[in-house]
């Protein structure tokens, strides 16, 4: 994990906004800075997309108590496991 990788994740979940109206109401968000960094402490390269998308479906849902749309969590995993996985 390196600040590249948790910006370009900042920028995926804020284009998917998983929160959606929600996201007003936290004064704190900031990008989704702390849940791109806390996907990524649990990922490293050996996890499959199906991994990767368990792990975002679990700290987004542990961070604003809602349920994530599993296709676009395992959308969001694809993207996260080519990032990761590429030279």
């Amino acid at each position: 994990m390196n600040k590249k990788h948790i910006e370009r994740l900042k920028d995926i979940l804020s284009e998917w906004n998983p929160l959606g109206d929600m996201a007003n109401q936290i004064s704190d968000l900031e990008n989704y800075e702390i849940e791109a960094t806390d996907i990524l402490f649990h990922i490293n390269k050996k996890n499959s997309v199906e991994q990767i998308s368990k792990i975002i479906k679990t700290v987004l849902e542990q961070a604003f108590d809602i349920d994530v749309n599993k296709e676009k969590s395992l959308e969001v995993a694809h993207k996260i496991h080519l990032m990761i996985n590429e030279k």
